[in-house]
C-alpha cells in the first residue's frame, strides 16, 4: 500500500471507488435509519478530490484537497 508521505499517487484503490463504495454503505444507512456521520463526512471528501481531478488516483490522494499541506515532490 502507498504511503502518503511517498507521494505515489498510483491507483491501487482510486478515488471514485471510494465515492462509489461509501455512496452504498450511505444509501445502506439511510433505508435502516442508521447514523453514519463520519462515513458521510469521508463520503464528501472523496466527492471534493473527484471533482478536484483526482478521482483515478489511489485514495490517498484525498489528502491533496486540504490546503496548506505541503506534499513531497
Amino acid at each position: 500500500m502507498p504511503h502518503v508521505l511517498a507521494a505515489d499517487y498510483t491507483p491501487l484503490s482510486a478515488v471514485d471507488i471510494f465515492v462509489k463504495d461509501l455512496g452504498l454503505v450511505l444509501d445502506m444507512a439511510r433505508a435502516t435509519k442508521f447514523p453514519l456521520p463520519l462515513a458521510s463526512t469521508a463520503h464528501q471528501m472523496f466527492m471534493q478530490a473527484s471533482t478536484a481531478g483526482y478521482g483515478r488516483e489511489d485514495d490517498s490522494a484525498v489528502i491533496k484537497i486540504f490546503p496548506g499541506i505541503e506534499l513531497p515532490t
